[in-house]
């Protein structure tokens, strides 16, 4: 199980996707009573060759030589998570294992979730945003050459829409080179990003895209308040399920704001206290858990607000999908207009000429 065929593939820290599968199965099997050594063997067994497979198979053989889980997933601290440990040793210490991991996978899969949402409502307005652009295009370089013959040949006074048509033509089909070097330009340029940044990089920028940037802002801030909650009811210390908050919500921004706010907790300060000091989250947040501190609740008021912005990162998805719908119509309708109008009505004046 531990062979050097699956090393290659097994190395690098397990993606949020991967620790969520392995949160499920640790999670399930503690619901069920099953023992967790052959229980997690038997998973591995039908996973693909890859890091989650072998970080199955070698916790299950360390718990089958009978080490504690808490100590058979320090054993992977490269691979696995560090929030993901935490979570696992509260829940071995106030004996909810199955249901702190239960929830904390249901938690984790908002992000997927709602990405899925967004995407599936930006595809169709984005892919007729880009057959109009490649229509107009081709109308522009293919057929208005062959319409500014006509109009020249009859010397036809053209309209203000259809010189500006004209003007594009002749822009397209002088700098189509610097067009195809700027499209393969950007198409690299997202590459190399995909390469050389971190998932959670890649996030804290997605958060300060125009419109959808805020599904990612809010369903980072969801993720975040529920994680922490989990933490602080596994009875971790404040300043440490800060650190695992930070690190598990997969947002560089936010991840160096909980390290600072752990740091400030350490140092006399309250939760409260620290967050209203930190632009990266919401200022609403640090009033409620000055209000929770006193009522003794606040995992019970990280709850809500993580449902909070679980809601409005929903509405920030239905509310960017419209947008990106009545752009899309704006988009063919103007194209549609320019070709018609521009092209149409010179033509009717020839005509009205020609049968005159």
């Amino acid at each position: 199980m531990s062979d050097s065929p699956e090393q290659d593939d097994a190395k690098g820290t397990l993606t949020p996707e991967e620790t969520g599968r392995l949160t499920d199965g640790i999670a399930g099997l503690a619901r069920s009573g099953r023992p967790l050594g052959p229980g997690l063997g038997a998973l591995g067994s039908e996973l693909p060759r890859g890091r989650l497979r072998r970080s199955l198979f070698e916790l299950s053989a360390a718990l089958s030589r009978g080490k504690p889980l808490g100590a058979a997933l320090e054993e992977q601290k490269e691979r696995i998570p560090p929030h993901l440990r935490g979570l696992v040793q509260g829940g071995l210490r106030s004996g909810r294992l199955g249901d702190i991991l239960g929830r904390f996978s249901a938690y984790m899969g908002i992000g997927t979730e709602l990405k899925r949402k967004l995407w599936l409502g930006l595809a169709y307005p984005i892919l007729s945003i880009l057959v109009a652009i490649a229509l107009f295009v081709f109308v522009n370089v293919v057929l208005v050459t062959q319409f500014e013959t006509i109009f020249r040949d009859f010397g036809i006074s053209l309209p203000q829409l259809t010189v500006g048509m004209l003007l594009v033509s002749h822009a397209l089909r002088s700098g189509w080179p610097a067009l195809l070097i700027a499209v393969v330009g950007i198409v690299v340029l997202w590459l190399v990003l995909r390469v050389v940044l971190k998932p959670p990089d890649r996030r804290s920028l997605a958060t300060k895209i125009p419109v959808i940037g805020g599904v990612w802002r809010y369903t980072s801030w969801a993720e975040f308040c529920h994680l922490l909650a989990l933490l602080l009811e596994s009875q971790l210390p404040l300043p440490e399920a800060l650190r695992l908050a930070g690190e598990g919500v997969q947002n560089t921004d936010l991840d160096r704001a909980c390290q600072v706010m752990a740091r400030e907790v350490e140092q006399g300060g309250t939760l409260a206290q620290a967050m209203e000091a930190r632009p990266e989250l919401p200022s609403g947040l640090a009033r409620l858990l000055r209000w929770a501190t006193k009522q003794n609740a606040i995992a019970e008021i990280l709850h809500m607000a993580g449902e909070m912005f679980e809601a409005r990162a929903k509405g920030q998805a239905m509310f960017a999908g419209t947008v990106m719908a009545v752009l899309s119509v704006v988009i063919v309708l103007w194209g549609v207009f320019s070709v018609i109008i521009g092209l149409m009505l010179p033509m009717v004046t020839l005509i009205s000429k020609l049968s005159g």
